[in-house]
């Protein structure tokens, strides 16, 4: 699907006692508005099952063509991925004028569009052939015919025995595979880096989040980096991207952005993205942002902890933390707290939010025990060896006694340990 116009469409969709329901087709309109759709109605039905033929039950199928007329619409657009079977039939009664894609096929043209570098562009290619790979059986006579020709005739299929079907199902499968041989040379370059940014000095912090529940916005809000791009549209951000972050006592530390999470995201998807979103089992913590100021916080949460779960390896610290808190009135955020005393709160628009966010956030690494405090004593004429390594620890405190300082300092274990108290010796 490719919609560079503007198009008038119908959601349409089936409500089999999913809870959720509601929020799907809410947010299936926003990321129709992200291609271009301007969705015009939608059309529901509640049943126990996904009719096998036309999506819908026979009667509701007829009153959706009727609909479908009377607006004039230009794309229907439905909640659930279809058989090849299914599309054949709905697209046999609506004529070949109106465009018929899924939910899937939505969300594949946003991370089309938003692929920006070149590993992207090749997982969202990768996951686009993956799902169309399947729904080329079935697509009617014209791939079915006899391709008369071998190689070099200007058919371009193995002679007179492979249809234009096998051919065009050959050639995807060939693209497949290369796709998956280069992602897999990127993901090993990735493992070496990752593995030795695993045994660095700094922390290193994943922002993991619902896809618009300003993670972008954090990121930039805490690195002062007016480089980083904010936008409202979803998946806006679907590579990596990192920044090193000075919390108030000194400490540095590595927060990383990477792709945003949805309901029913596809598997596909999932699977090409799968190399860049297995960087989180490399963090030494994971911030879980939440956008606090949408009623359904609470269904978002649950669906980044299920993607979460499937993705880590082992088990790695997390911390929860709702952002946007200026959208929401005192007495809210005072019950947020009763609720969630151990999550982290912040407004990503206010520097006097995001400085408590730090300090509270590097508590919370010491409660992890992802950083270690440490006191060591300095005379006054050796405070230049705290100096020369203020870019890699942080001080929590300093007492001036009478021939120096003790001071407490914050760093990761294997800093304290092979580093500090080598190079404070010396």
């Amino acid at each position: 699907m490719n919609t560079n116009e503007f198009l008038n469409g119908i959601i349409v969709a089936v409500n089999i006692g999913e809870k959720d329901f509601d929020k799907q087709i809410e947010e299936l309109k926003l990321l129709c508005e992200n291609i271009g759709i301007k969705i015009l109605t939608e059309i529901y039905q509640n049943r126990n099952h996904i009719d096998k033929k036309f999506y819908l039950g026979k009667g509701k199928f007829q009153e959706m063509l009727e609909i479908v007329k009377a607006y004039n619409a230009d794309v229907i657009v439905f909640n659930d991925s279809l058989f090849n079977s299914q599309r054949k039939n709905i697209q046999e009664q609506l004529g070949e004028e109106i465009k018929i894609v899924d939910r899937n096929e939505v969300i594949l043209e946003i991370f089309k569009r938003n692929a920006r570098t070149a590993e992207s562009k090749l997982q969202v290619e990768l996951a686009t052939l993956t799902y169309e790979l399947p729904k080329l059986i079935g697509l009617g006579k014209e791939l079915s015919r006899i391709g008369g020709g071998a190689r070099g005739t200007g058919t371009g299929t193995r002679g007179s025995g492979e249809t234009l079907l096998e051919y065009r199902r050959r050639n995807i499968k060939d693209r497949i595979n290369y796709l998956k041989k280069q992602l897999k040379s990127l993901e090993q370059v990735r493992e070496v880096k990752n593995k030795k940014r695993n045994e660095s000095y700094i922390p290193q912090i994943s922002i993991l989040g619902y896809t618009s529940a300003g993670k972008s916005t954090l990121l930039k809000a805490l690195s002062e980096d007016e480089k980083i791009l904010v936008s409202q549209k979803l998946f806006s951000t679907l590579s990596t991207l990192s920044r090193k972050i000075h919390f108030p006592s000194g400490l540095s530390a590595i927060f990383s952005d990477t792709v945003g999470f949805i309901r029913k995201l596809p598997v596909e998807l999932v699977e090409s993205f799968k190399s860049t979103l297995d960087e989180i089992n490399y963090a030494d913590v994971i911030i879980e942002l939440i956008d606090i100021s949408e009623e359904n916080f609470e269904d978002k949460m649950r669906v980044v902890d299920n993607i979460i779960n499937d993705i880590l390896k082992e088990e790695i610290p997390r911390i929860v933390v709702f952002n946007k808190i200026d959208k929401l009135s005192f007495e809210k955020i005072q019950h947020i707290k009763t609720l969630y005393p151990n999550a982290l709160l912040v407004s990503a628009k206010s520097k006097e939010s995001v400085h408590e966010f730090l300090l509270k956030l590097e508590d919370k690494l010491l409660e992890f025990n992802v950083i270690k405090s440490t006191k060591v004593f300095i005379e006054f004429n050796n405070m230049w060896k705290i100096e020369k390594l203020k870019n890699d620890i942080g001080i929590r405190k300093q007492k001036q006694l009478e021939n120096g300082y003790e001071i407490e300092i914050l760093a990761k274990e294997n800093y304290l340990n092979k580093i500090l108290k080598k190079q404070l010796n010396n």
